[in-house]
């Protein structure tokens, strides 16, 4: 199987007040399209001084499907680090990695490492960790590579990043 660029988000949110289920709509909404796939999410919620907590996993691989981006996310990781032989020894501990946090259904953060994530959160507050996969960009990334493109860099510009700069220009 081939995986898309796959992008992480780390979301904070200062108010549990706002969550209306749009985000959750918009996310079932693209990947109803095909145009991602949820690789691992992770939400937690600090709803108050109850130590009321909540902790929600979404991905969308089958087992299989996550032992199989373990072990390819651990053969490039090897790769840089060792060359071909590091390349086979990280597919081994990826794939062995997935297979032990299957019941987790997860490649990220762990369920401790979540519930640790809520004891931090302030009271009120939640936190989401996304990894989506951008499966429209497949076809579009296989036209590059059959070109001979390489990718030099890349970055998200969001109204957030365009404001940091302008600061940064302003202090200089």
């Amino acid at each position: 199987m081939s995986f898309g660029p796959i992008q992480i988000f780390a979301i904070g949110f200062p108010s549990n007040d706002r969550f209306e289920g749009r985000i959750v709509d918009e996310l079932d909404r693209l990947r109803e399209v095909g145009a991602i796939r949820v690789v691992d999410a992770m939400f937690v919620m600090n709803e108050g001084a109850e130590g009321d907590s909540v902790v929600m996993r979404v991905s969308d691989l089958s087992d299989e499907q996550r032992e199989e981006l373990a072990a390819v996310i651990g053969a490039l990781v090897g790769l840089g680090a060792a060359g071909e032989e590091g390349a086979v020894a990280g597919a081994e501990l990826g794939a062995e990695i997935a297979e032990e946090r299957a019941e987790e259904r997860a490649l990220g953060l762990d369920d401790d490492a979540a519930l640790a994530a809520v004891e931090e959160l302030p009271e009120g507050t939640s936190a989401l960790v996304i990894a989506i996969e951008h499966r429209w960009a497949i076809p579009l990334r296989d036209a590059v590579r059959d070109a001979g493109g390489l990718l030099l860099g890349e970055r998200m510009l969001t109204p957030e990043s365009l404001v940091a700069a302008g600061a940064q220009l302003a202090a200089r």
